[in-house]
């Protein structure tokens, strides 16, 4: 199976959590980026169940900072914003990633992550 899909949104990194006494949480912003990228992947697999097996996952990102600006962010943390959205949508786990392609580029104009997963039995 293979699923393209854009979440037309800037990309997010994945923020490191913050502490609140005991308790951990993930800062509002990353919670609605990773929403917007459940929606879009939710969308793409019409119904579909979650890929079973192994998957190969391409990501481009596409922000409105400049490739080498701090402010755009890590690639792993973007990767870790968009795997943790697709959990449980386009694949069972995340664990099920053989293969990982995360590019980044800047459009000023029209930031969005483009999504492809091929693989699954």
């Amino acid at each position: 199976m293979k699923i393209n899909f854009c979440v037309l949104r800037d990309p997010i990194p994945q923020a490191r959590p913050r502490f609140n006494g005991r308790h951990a949480y993930q800062p509002a912003r990353s919670r609605a980026y990773r929403e917007v990228v459940r929606q879009a992947a939710q969308s793409a697999m019409d119904g579909r169940e979650p890929m079973a097996g192994a998957v190969d996952v391409t990501v481009k990102l596409f922000r409105r900072f400049k490739q080498t600006a701090r402010n755009f962010g890590d690639l792993d943390n973007h990767a870790k914003a968009i795997l943790d959205g697709l959990n449980g949508i386009c694949f069972t786990d995340d664990a099920q990633v053989v293969r990982l392609l995360v590019e980044k580029y800047t459009d000023a104009t029209d930031p969005r992550a483009e999504v492809t997963i091929e693989g699954g039995d």
